[in-house]
């Protein structure tokens, strides 16, 4: 969930059951911080060992679930202080059913503290902001979230106290950047918003392209093109959807490879046969008729001889690779808390 909602909490769910079930998740703007709460601490007593429940609660001594919920409600009744006041002089709406969704993926399913799945669940489910601006642009505010475009990201809070659109297509960029669906081009001199680019638009960079999508340059010309799934062929993470690529290893260092050209070589002979090299010159060479004088260009040899170079024999990536499964393991002890505590 990208906005503050519950800034402030140290522990915010994570993870320990004192008997008791999983919270039944039904939020309003008047009860929402003993959601938290309760849905917090049941994470913390049901999943977490005790030297981590102390360590999330920033506290030195063991207390019961009750009192982790008294204590963190207070938390978040400071956090919440800013939307309240929002809520109240009318700038903001909360929809419960958003906070629904996202409380209830951060709880442990059928008291399992660690699953295998292949996202984790509350990535998308806490993505939406239970709070919505009311303040169409060119009226008065006071914080980004405030402002009715914020969540469609086409609008911010100015330091006017004023909501302004983003630029979009072919404007200026803004220090908060674009409206969303473009991106800010800094290859023309002026920054300049454009579109972002569908499938097999040209680009330079995977922030030019649409989501779910990489900007493959392996052709020279790059152009947008799908994320790979597991078991592609790759040669970045970047165009994995796992954002993973398991690498290869190079046939003349056993480095990590994603291709040939991240190998060096090794000269071909001479004096530094065997040495690493990137280019024929970097293995010198002789000169053509008096073989025993060393050389990396003509000029180095008597006049109308030649400089006959050793060769640099590139190495080579060995291995499978391709993007990785996209599988991660759910912790319910530090996950949710390491979800909520990011929350900027």
């Amino acid at each position: 969930m990208r906005v503050a909602f519950v800034i402030g909490l140290s522990c915010v769910i994570a993870c320990s059951s004192n008997g008791n079930g999983p919270p039944n998740v039904d939020t309003s703007a008047d009860n929402l911080c003993d959601q938290i709460a309760a849905v917090a601490c049941y994470d913390l007593y049901q999943c977490c060992p005790e030297g981590l429940i102390e360590q999330a609660l920033e506290i030195q001594n063991p207390e019961s679930q009750d009192q982790c919920e008294s204590d963190l409600h207070k938390q978040c009744v400071r956090a919440l202080v800013t939307f309240e006041s929002s809520l109240a002089a009318k700038r903001v709406t909360f929809d419960a059913s958003v906070m629904n969704a996202c409380l209830k993926a951060l709880l442990p399913p059928s008291n399992e503290c660690a699953t295998v799945d292949t996202t984790l669940p509350w990535t998308d489910a806490c993505m939406m902001s239970p709070w919505t601006g009311t303040v169409a642009d060119g009226g008065m505010c006071f914080y980004n979230f405030e402002c009715a475009g914020t969540g469609s990201g086409t609008s911010f809070c100015a330091p006017n106290q004023t909501c302004m659109p983003l630029p979009g297509n072919g404007m200026p960029c803004s220090p908060q950047g674009c409206a969303q669906g473009n991106y800010c081009d800094t290859t023309t001199g002026t920054d300049t918003c454009k579109p972002l680019q569908a499938a097999n638009g040209t680009c330079t960079s995977t922030a030019q392209c649409m989501k779910g999508l990489f900007c493959d340059i392996g052709t020279g010309t790059g152009t947008c093109q799908p994320l790979l799934a597991g078991g592609e062929q790759c040669t970045s993470s970047s165009a994995c959807e796992s954002n993973e690529c398991i690498p290869g290893t190079c046939s003349t260092t056993n480095q990590e490879c994603f291709t040939s050209a991240n190998c060096e070589g090794t000269c071909s002979g001479g004096p530094l046969n065997g040495e690493f090299c990137t280019t024929d010159q970097s293995c010198e060479g002789h000169c053509s008729v008096t073989t025993t004088t060393t050389c990396i260009t003509a000029a180095s040899c008597p006049t109308s001889e030649a400089c006959v170079l050793y060769t640099c024999n590139q190495g080579t990536c060995n291995g499978d690779v391709v993007c990785a499964a996209s599988q991660v393991t759910v912790d319910y002890c530090s996950g949710p808390q390491m979800e909520l505590n990011s929350i900027d």
